[in-house]
């Protein structure tokens, strides 16, 4: 009898890992969902949270789960009965052995990752073919990105590391906005200028509020836990966000490096892992803009009224959580000006239907919270909202110019984003671009102190921005050079992956300039230009990869994966130790 080639002798079998694979890639974020959600009984959003009979109920799981691969793998290989019980007892001492120790750690979260890792791991085994291979390493990377995420949620608390927070209890900032929402029960009846962040469109805010309620009021939920397990939705918004990269990357039929390399950098990057954890109201704005990103590239090449209504909806609801959010629309409505222009004789009026129905949905779903308050109390549409000058961190001191071409070495000497102190000491970032690269990584809250005493980690901190930097100006370069030669990539994409950097960016720039304080230069703010850094990045390797025969070409491609792999590597080291336990390190 002939063996299957296409697996493992003792791997699944290719028809069920075909219909698990279809499965998942038909409802990729149901799944994500349903995982977020499966975990949040377990842990509430933090280490602190878990439940006393958490750890009885994960024994069972992995006991069952165990003997279930052991009776598949004896029954496939034939293994007699008294070696099959022999493997049952063994298994089970292995796991009271583990269990006492993992209940005795103090680096829990360590163990979650490594044994999350090592599932993952045994599942890319079992069900490896030739068949699915790039969706199963694909799975592999993203559920690896996922575990360092989760492990980040794991010890941070919904007031650390944060954006605008302030307090529950508090009134205002985000936490106050959610709280208000929750107590009230309306909308706010007052000049939204009057208390910090309440400016904010509702749509995360009112999620928010509704998830406190339910995990409180029907859940039985505590207060605290209620509130930090907020973590569980930004959790499950950055794993949209990878699940959408990779459904970008692949809709470019990016395949090998091109696809593993841009995902895993995704993946891993610390900007993403530090979003997980936040309850603010940016990372699920970058999840609507990025699906309707690409919404619009399924449009472009298929288009039907029914993906448009998706373009509209993502749209209006990134809007409604941000309005920032908005700089993706004229990016897509390239992509509809272009469409429109080429179908105009053949499908005009259908098509000039679409933009109806899709401006119908969009404009009010993305702006009556601000015409409301415009209407009732003046407040500018594009209201932001603005610090004092006499702030610690205001540099409005300093001649915008001056900012942005001063690049003098003292700034390096750190790493780590400064501020200037209560006495004096240090100073503030002031260039938007050295403090981008800075915040990308270590956020304004990471600092010398974070990574304890130990020098290694902060050698490796050093090499990882260092690295990062290459990273992000290759990927310029790249992106420059592939949108004005022929790449594979029509005008229109070009148009259109180029507009949306381009938009952040001066953004961004513009925000520094009008804004002049620290906190305005804060990476969040664009955080998908890493996607379409990593878009590029496989971009040129898709076209090196064409040119394997040539011996430079070649070996381009490998510097560029070991760059990759290397950061992604530092990436997992660097926020393992950053999240550790005080008592643990």
């Amino acid at each position: 009898m002939s063996r299957n080639p296409d697996r493992e002798p003792l791997g699944i079998k290719p028809s069920v890992t075909d219909k698990l694979i279809r499965a998942v890639a038909a409802h990729p974020y149901l799944c994500a969902l349903l995982l977020c959600l499966g975990l949040n009984p377990f842990y509430l959003g933090a280490a602190e949270n878990v439940p006393q009979n958490a750890l009885y109920a994960e024994v069972l799981m992995v006991l069952t789960a165990g003997f279930g691969c052991i009776t598949y793998v004896c029954r496939k290989r034939e293994v007699i009965k008294p070696i099959q019980y022999s493997l049952y007892v063994l298994f089970f001492l292995v796991i009271c052995v583990t269990t006492r120790m993992y209940a005795q750690s103090e680096s829990k979260g360590i163990w979650m990752f490594v044994a999350g890792f090592a599932l993952l791991l045994m599942f890319y085994s079992f069900a490896m073919t030739k068949r699915f291979k790039e969706q199963l390493l694909s799975l592999l990377i993203i559920g690896t990105g996922f575990l360092l995420k989760f492990y980040y949620v794991y010890y941070s608390s919904c007031y650390t590391r944060q954006n605008d927070v302030h307090r529950f209890g508090g009134d205002n900032g985000h936490a106050g906005y959610m709280e208000y929402l929750l107590f009230n029960k309306k909308l706010p009846d007052f000049d939204v200028r009057e208390v910090w962040q309440f400016c904010h469109p509702p749509l995360h805010h009112f999620i928010c509020a509704l998830w406190i309620g339910v995990n409180e009021n029907v859940l039985g939920v505590g207060h605290n836990p209620a509130r930090e397990s907020l973590q569980t939705l930004s959790l499950f918004y950055t794993t949209v966000i990878m699940i959408t990269a990779y459904k970008i990357f692949r809709h470019f039929k990016l395949k090998g490096l091109a696809m593993y390399v841009p995902l895993a950098v995704v993946s891993f990057h610390p900007c993403f892992v530090l979003m997980s954890g936040a309850i603010n109201n940016d990372v699920l704005s970058v999840a609507f803009a990025m699906f309707a990103f690409y919404q619009t590239l399924k449009w472009y090449e298929d288009p039907k009224m029914s993906t448009i209504m998706k373009i509209a909806v993502c749209v209006g609801c990134a809007m409604m959580t941000k309005l920032n959010a908005a700089l993706v629309a004229p990016s897509i409505a390239i992509v509809f000006l272009v469409v429109f222009i080429r179908n105009f004789k053949e499908k005009g009026a259908k098509l000039f239907g679409q933009f109806a129905a899709f401006g119908a949905v969009c404009i009010p779903l993305g702006l009556w919270f601000e015409i409301k308050n415009y209407i009732k109390f003046k407040v500018p549409i594009m209201y932001v909202q603005e610090m004092s000058v006499n702030s610690r961190q205001y540099i409005g001191d300093q001649p915008f110019l001056k900012r942005i071409t001063d690049f003098s070495k003292y700034q390096f000497d750190s790493v780590y984003e400064q501020w200037l102190g209560e006495n004096g000491e240090s100073y503030n970032e002031f260039n938007p671009l050295v403090t981008l690269l800075k915040n990308s990584l270590f956020t304004e809250s990471i600092s010398d102190n974070t990574l304890g005493n130990s020098p290694l980690y902060h050698k490796l901190a050093v090499i990882f921005f260092w690295l990062a930097a290459l990273i992000a100006a290759a990927c310029f370069v790249m992106m420059v050079y592939n949108l004005f030669t022929k790449s594979g990539l029509d005008l229109t994409m070009k148009a259109m992956w180029g507009s949306y950097y381009a938009l952040m960016m001066l953004n961004f720039y513009k925000m520094s300039a009008d804004y002049p304080f620290t906190c305005t230069m804060n990476f969040r703010y664009i955080t998908p230009t890493v996607i379409i850094g990593a878009f590029f990045m496989g971009i040129t390797l898709k076209r090196l990869e064409e040119k394997r025969e040539n011996k430079a070409a070649e070996a381009a491609a490998d510097v560029m994966a070991a760059a990759a792999v290397v950061f992604c590597l530092l990436s997992v080291i660097i926020y393992l130790q950053v999240c550790v336990p005080k008592t643990a390190a």
